[in-house]
């Protein structure tokens, strides 16, 4: 009979107590949301429960990558993902119930609120970047790529200091001031413009290390990068468009298109369906286009009907209904034309 090895075994033991404690802290993190759920806020980016939602996939996800490809380091990054959010999941979430959801306070609510307020560092500025770097096999393309390595490291630094340190209202709660400012704003401040400008060159840099991991993969490891790909790219558009856009529709969209990564990487890592990518692609190419096109072919209908029979008319009901008309009739040549050209420029070997 063979035995496991006492390392994979202390793995295995590591990967179960990690995804525990990340459970744990997003269920009770849940547990104080619902508790908490009337209390009067201000308004902050996102949504209430964002972060256990991310708790929960990064560290499902995370977990079983974790457990049957231990030596790659891609599982163990979505992993701590996970409970990194889980933590600050938690914090934010008992935070508004000892300060904000109960006439006395309770003990720890602030020190929880603050923990909340600048986790989340970790994960966005310090874990992405080096999914993106070491994807899909858990290992630099080349030594030269340290450097990207350590940017991120010095990123998650300084940014965490900046939010952990500023003085005045917490990130992501605003309902209570830090309590911690060790530093003069003098020292301070130019820690998060550090941060700011080491983000940039971080993401080109990782983003650019799977460009050229693309360039020169074949077979499988070309099909695994087209999934990171596939979840990475609209979440890029997202991103920066939820960080200066204050509608919340925005935000809750890149909320739930971060949930697409641990999904995307768990495939591709795992090889579960791997080659369905290429027909995924496909299909949202041609049905991304095709809804683009009817959208604009509608509103341009409705325009120029409703102005041409402005005179006649006075109400815009006809003109809808011509659009509609018009509109449903090219649904199906619109299709064959657009599939067509895609199979043409992304598929012209099949």
């Amino acid at each position: 009979m063979t035995r496991t090895p006492a390392r994979a075994t202390s793995s295995a033991t590591l990967v179960l107590v990690l995804t525990a404690a990340s459970f744990a802290l997003a269920s009770g993190a849940l547990v104080f949301l619902a508790l908490s759920w009337a209390a009067p806020l201000p308004d902050a980016w996102g949504f209430r429960g964002a972060s256990i939602i991310h708790a929960t996939g990064f560290t499902a996800v995370g977990a079983i990558i974790a457990l049957r490809r231990r030596s790659n380091a891609i599982g163990w990054l979505l992993l701590g993902a996970g409970a990194i959010s889980a933590l600050g999941a938690f914090g934010l979430e008992y935070g508004v119930y000892a300060i904000v959801g109960r006439a006395a306070a309770l003990p720890g609510g602030l020190f929880g609120a603050w923990l909340g307020s600048w986790t989340w560092v970790v994960f966005i500025t310090g874990i992405q970047p080096l999914v993106l770097l070491l994807f899909p096999d858990g290992r630099l393309l080349s030594a030269r790529w340290q450097l990207v390595g350590w940017t991120a490291v010095l990123t998650v630094l300084t940014t965490a200091a900046f939010m952990a340190f500023r003085p005045g209202p917490l990130q992501l709660a605003a309902y209570a001031n830090n309590p911690f400012t060790p530093l003069p704003p003098s020292l301070v401040d130019p820690l998060g413009v550090i941060g700011l400008v080491l983000a940039f060159p971080l993401m080109g840099g990782a983003c650019w290390s799977l460009v050229m991991r693309f360039r020169h993969a074949t077979g499988i490891e070309r099909e695994q990068i087209k999934w990171l790909a596939f979840s990475a790219v609209p979440l890029a558009v997202a991103g920066p468009a939820s960080a200066v856009v204050s509608d919340k529709a925005v935000q809750v969209l890149f909320v739930l298109l971060l949930l697409l990564v641990p999904v995307a990487v768990g495939i591709a890592v795992l090889r579960y369906r791997l080659y369905d990518i290429d027909l995924l692609i496909n299909r949202t190419l041609v049905y991304g286009a095709l809804t683009a096109t009817l959208i604009a072919v509608y509103v341009a209908t409705v325009i120029l009907v409703g102005a041409a029979l402005h005179p006649l008319t006075s109400g815009s009901q006809f003109a809808v209904a011509v659009s509609t008309l018009a509109t449903l009739t090219l649904v199906q040549p619109l299709r064959r034309r657009i599939q067509e050209a895609v199979d043409r420029r992304f598929y012209r070997s099949r």
